[in-house]
């Protein structure tokens, strides 16, 4: 391994106890340190965003430039800056202008989500926006809508007066039902997921549930429908581990943030993970954000009750490194999917379990696919970057 991130390991030879292991007392942590890798200034800034009183710690030895890189590349750019200006702290004129062009990403963003739930609302299509709010005031890379019907046909009434274009769709994209727009004025693009969610589309049921029993969330004077916490909970297991390439500090702060509610229901996010094949999943995802926070917080996240009921062993360690979180990708998707498969043939998910057999042939594509892709021009990709026309005529503006 290199010198410039911080590693976090599982101790799987030593009986559970809860999943409490005492922290490593790292320099880090405990004295200040000239913060030279971004894995320094990662953990900085967890500890920012979780502790009140953490901007002091170790301020002057910052390195705004790569500071900024590792908050706006992990979705946290904003709460950051709130954080510091909220402890009287001045940013660096760069840091502010990039915050002020971030600001104006998202409020497109959200403009283009108030078109869409009109657009579904007219046209009798059930949605809900599955993982766009989880990280306001920050936000995501793009729209996640997910519509009940499984038919792209319903996409006609929901873009139909945005200059929307669909992106070409891969092979496991079609066995997904996804579908990505890119929206002219809108730097990012809206993903449709058509009643099913998953790499393959394996999680046929779920969301229905999610739409079931979602909530109303209200954001600059807007309101969406969400998932209520439990179920985001579960989504977050579903979807944070298997197929990625890393973990990133927004994904970490939306969990812990959950986790902390004292009225959070376990039972329930246990049992509907198991009852969905995705208590894998789940444990996984879970193990690896619990070691982080106990790491930069020294104290455990998880009640030692719920880490009885979840398997957190042997998945592997997790470090800091190419700007997230990454664990080892082999065998953690190789564990995960072996539990999945088991999962469907079990329930008699025979046509889960095709879907399944068929990751090899799409994960093979996909590659090919990305070694002969023609770049995307710099108006497509547009990370923190507001289009010059916005759509004034349907609300969408920066």
């Amino acid at each position: 391994m290199g010198r410039n991130y911080h590693t976090i390991g599982h101790r799987n030879t030593r009986r559970d106890k809860g999943f409490r292991q005492k922290p490593r007392r790292t320099s880090f942590a405990h004295r200040p340190t000239i913060m030279k890798t971004s894995a320094q200034h990662a953990r900085w800034l967890l500890r920012l965003l979780w502790e009140v009183d953490a901007a002091g710690t170790g301020l002057n030895e910052l390195d705004w430039d790569l500071l900024l890189h590792v908050a706006r590349s992990n979705g946290v750019l904003v709460r950051t800056a709130q954080r510091l200006v909220a402890q009287g702290l001045t940013v660096p004129d760069a840091f502010g202008a990039a915050v002020a062009q971030e600001r104006r990403r998202i409020r497109s963003a959200l403009e283009l989500m108030r078109h869409v739930s009109l657009a579904c609302e007219a046209h009798g299509i059930t949605f809900l926006f599955s993982k766009a709010l989880q990280d306001y005031p920050d936000f995501g890379d793009d729209v996640d809508l997910l519509v009940l019907p499984r038919s792209t046909r319903v996409d006609g009434g929901i873009v139909a007066a945005l200059p929307a274009t669909a992106v070409r769709r891969d092979l496991g994209e079609r066995f997904a039902g996804a579908t990505t727009y890119r929206v002219a004025g809108c730097p990012s693009p809206l993903d449709v997921q058509h009643g099913r969610l998953g790499m393959m589309g394996e999680y046929g049921t779920f969301p229905s549930v999610l739409i079931r029993h979602a909530q109303r969330s209200q954001v600059e004077g807007m309101e969406f429908a969400v998932p209520r916490p439990e179920d985001q909970l579960v989504l977050q297991g579903m979807q944070r581990v298997a197929g990625r390439l890393r973990i990133a500090l927004c994904d970490i702060l939306f969990t812990v943030s959950t986790v902390r509610r004292t009225e959070l229901d376990w039972d329930y996010v246990i049992a509907t993970a198991r009852q969905h094949g995705a208590l894998p999943g789940l444990s996984c995802y879970l193990s690896y954000v619990h070691e982080i926070y106990r790491d930069v917080c020294w104290r455990p996240l998880l009640p030692a009750a719920v880490c009885s009921s979840l398997m957190l062993r042997g998945w592997g360690r997790i470090e800091y490194r190419d700007g997230g979180y990454r664990f080892p990708l082999a065998r953690v998707n190789g564990r995960l999917y072996w539990h999945q498969f088991r999962h469907r043939i079990g329930v008699g998910d025979w046509a889960g379990a095709g879907r399944l057999c068929l990751m090899p042939i799409v994960a093979g594509a996909r590659l090919i696919g990305r070694l002969t892709r023609a770049p995307e021009p710099p108006a497509a990709s547009g990370h923190g970057v507001v289009l010059a026309k916005p759509l004034t005529h349907v609300g969408v503006s920066d």
